[in-house]
């Protein structure tokens, strides 16, 4: 009974690890402030909510290019893992395996995170006081818009009938 459960838990485990890495790992590649995918249209998307200077967009421009070749080789890390993983997928569960998986990824995710968190700080170094504040504003309510945008994709679109 106990082996059972145990063997339960840890398959579910497994797959919350996998799915919460490739969650992470989607996550990752929106960059600092998410959901503008490639870094100009997150620049365009900053200096227009941020009113940013010239001199501030070209420092933000720098860290966000150091950032991005920091992270490369940590999401090409974590794809080449679950490839590797899902490869090794035959049918029996390996706890051993499957924890030294999610061990690997968790470590990687771990330095993404810090590597993101230290861009995140060198651009609020960059910003004032008011260009600090409004950002952490729109980083609060990013969630709200976020789960409007996707209530408004989710509504069919109404259709007129053709007479």
């Amino acid at each position: 009974m106990h082996k059972k459960f145990f063997i339960v838990a840890a398959i579910v485990t497994a797959i919350v690890l996998a799915l919460a890495a490739g969650l992470a790992a989607s996550a990752a590649n929106r960059g600092f402030g998410g959901g503008h995918g490639r870094h100009g249209g997150m620049l365009k998307h900053m200096t227009r909510e941020l009113n940013l200077t010239e001199a501030q967009q070209a420092q933000i421009k720098s860290i966000m290019m150091a950032e991005k070749t920091k992270i490369q080789p940590l999401k090409q890390q974590l794809r080449q893992n679950e490839q590797a993983e899902n490869a090794a997928i035959n049918g029996t569960f390996d706890q051993a395996q499957a924890t030294a998986f999610a061990g690997k990824q968790t470590q990687i995710m771990r330095d993404l995170i810090v590597e993101k968190e230290r861009a995140k700080s060198q651009v609020y170094a960059v910003l004032t006081p008011d260009q600090r504040q409004k950002a952490l504003q729109l980083m609060q309510e990013r969630p709200e818009r976020w789960e409007q945008h996707r209530h408004k994709k989710s509504q069919p679109t109404q259709q007129t009938p053709e007479k």
